[in-house]
C-alpha cells in the first residue's frame, strides 16, 4: 500500500512538472523578445516640423503619425495614451544649454517607464531591449547642448489633440529662455483646419488696432457681456481676456495641465467657441473648470486679443462628466480666479488687470425658461502673455479696477441672479 502510494506520488509530481513546463513554454511563446525595428527615414517628419528661433537658438518640433510611431518604436504607444514628441534644438549661442523636460509635460514618461507598460508582451530580455531602444531614441536632457551643437530626440508625453502646445524651457549660466510652439497632430486634420482658419477669421478691414491702455480698457469693457445659446439667449459671463499669440498662452495652459477637451457649445460673435479645454490629470480628479475662448477682432500693440468664459459644473470634480451649462456652480468668479491663479504659476503672464463688462445674463434660458442663476462681480480678468518666464514678483499690473473694490461678497448675503 505504501509503495503504491509513493508511485502515485511520483506520477503526480511528474504530471505537475510537465504541466509547469508546458505553462512556461506557453508563456514564453506569448511573451517573446523585442526585435529592434530598422531605422526610419525622418525626412517627412522633419519637413512638417514647426520651428522658431530666438536669441540664436533654433527649436523644431513634430509629432509622428500613428503609423510612423509604430515603425520607429516597434510598439503601439498610442494604446497607452502616450504621444512621442520629436524635438530638435540647435544651439547658436555661446553658452551650454540644458532642456527642462518637465516644461513640456509635468507628467511626461521616462523611457524605461514606457517599456514597463509592455512587460506582458515581452519576456524580461524583451522588456529590457525595448527600454534600451526607447532610451536610445529619447532626447538626452542630462547632457548640455554645447555651442554650435544640434541635438534631437523624442520626449514621451501625454497625448494631446488636435494640436500640442509645446513649451521648450532652456537654461544656461545666468540665462534662461522659453520658446512656445503649436505643433499639429496628424490624424486630426478637421480640428487643425479650424485652428488654421483662426488666422483668416477677420479681414484686415475688421481688425481694430489698439496702442494704449486707456483705449484697450474701453474696448474690452465694450465686448459682449455674455456668451449665448445658439439662438442668442445670454447664458454665462465672458470673464477672461487673453492677450498674445496662441503659441504664447497655449503652452501656459498646458504647463498647468490643461488640455483640449470638447465642451457644450456656447456662442460669441455669432460663432461657437474657437477653442475649449479642461484641466486633466491621469492619476487624480482634476479641478473641473471649463475654458472656452474666442478670437476677437482687437489687436493690442500687435498682439491678438481673445475673450473667454470660465465656469465650473455644479458638483465640481464629483459631478457627471457630461457638460451642462444650466448646472453650473453659481460662483463663476471663483472659477475665473482659480484659472487666473493657475496661469500666474505658469510663469507665462507678464501683466494682469481687471475691467468691467462681464455682466449677468438678462435673457431666460431656453430650457424651462428659468433665469440664469449665478453670482458675479461683473469683472473680466485680463492677462498679457509673451516674453521670457516671469516670476510672481515681477508681474506688472494695469492700473484699472481692483478686486477689493468689487464683489457681491461686500454686500453680505449674495443675490442669485
Amino acid at each position: 500500500m505504501t509503495g503504491g502510494g509513493a508511485g502515485r506520488g511520483h506520477l503526480s509530481g511528474a504530471v505537475t512538472a510537465a504541466f509547469a513546463l508546458a505553462l512556461l513554454l506557453l508563456t514564453a511563446s506569448c511573451a517573446g523578445t523585442f526585435e529592434r525595428p530598422a531605422p526610419v527615414d525622418e525626412g517627412p517628419m522633419r519637413a512638417r516640423a514647426v520651428s522658431r528661433t530666438e536669441d540664436g537658438v533654433r527649436v523644431a518640433a513634430a509629432v509622428p503619425s500613428a503609423s510612423e510611431s509604430r515603425s520607429i518604436f516597434g510598439v503601439d504607444l498610442e494604446e497607452h495614451g502616450i504621444q512621442p514628441l520629436w524635438l530638435e534644438i540647435e544651439n547658436g549661442s555661446r553658452r551650454n544649454l540644458y532642456l527642462l523636460r518637465t516644461g513640456l509635460d509635468p507628467e511626461y514618461f521616462a523611457p524605461r517607464e514606457v517599456a514597463y507598460l509592455y512587460k506582458s508582451s515581452f519576456n524580461d530580455q524583451g522588456e529590457a531591449a525595448l527600454g534600451e531602444h526607447l532610451e536610445a531614441l529619447s532626447f538626452d536632457s542630462r547632457s548640455p547642448i554645447r555651442p554650435g551643437e544640434t541635438v534631437s530626440g523624442y520626449v514621451y508625453v501625454n497625448r494631446a489633440d488636435p494640436t500640442m502646445m509645446v513649451d521648450v524651457d532652456l537654461i544656461g549660466r545666468e540665462w534662461s529662455k522659453r520658446i512656445g510652439l503649436v505643433v499639429p497632430v496628424l490624424g486630426t486634420e478637421a480640428s487643425r483646419q479650424r485652428l488654421a482658419a483662426l488666422a483668416r477669421l477677420h479681414e484686415d478691414a475688421q481688425i481694430v488696432d489698439i496702442g494704449d491702455e486707456a483705449t484697450l480698457r474701453t474696448a474690452l469693457e465694450n465686448l459682449p457681456c455674455c456668451a449665448t445659446s445658439e439662438t442668442g439667449n445670454e447664458r454665462l459671463p465672458l470673464n477672461l481676456v487673453l492677450i498674445g499669440d496662441l503659441a504664447e498662452w497655449g503652452p501656459a495652459f498646458r504647463r498647468r495641465t490643461y488640455r483640449y477637451a470638447p465642451v457644450a457649445p456656447l456662442y460669441a460673435f455669432g460663432r461657437v467657441q474657437d477653442l475649449s479645454g479642461r484641466k486633466v490629470s491621469r492619476w487624480v480628479p482634476s479641478q473641473p473648470q471649463s475654458v472656452r475662448v474666442w478670437l476677437t477682432p482687437l489687436r493690442y500693440q500687435g498682439a491678438a486679443v481673445w475673450v473667454g468664459q470660465i465656469s465650473t459644473r455644479l458638483g465640481g470634480r464629483f459631478a457627471p462628466s457630461e457638460e451642462d451649462t444650466r448646472g453650473i456652480d453659481p460662483d463663476v468668479d471663483a472659477a475665473r480666479n482659480d484659472v487666473v491663479q493657475d496661469l500666474l504659476y505658469s510663469q507665462g503672464v507678464s501683466k494682469i488687470g481687471f475691467v468691467g463688462g462681464a455682466g449677468v445674463a438678462s435673457g431666460a434660458e431656453e430650457a424651462g425658461g428659468a433665469e440664469p442663476r449665478y453670482r458675479t462681480d461683473g469683472l473680466r480678468a485680463v492677462l498679457v502673455f509673451g516674453g521670457d518666464a516671469v516670476s510672481l514678483a515681477d508681474i506688472d499690473f494695469f492700473d484699472w479696477e481692483r478686486l477689493v473694490d468689487h464683489g457681491w461678497q461686500k454686500a453680505g448675503t449674495p443675490p442669485m441672479r
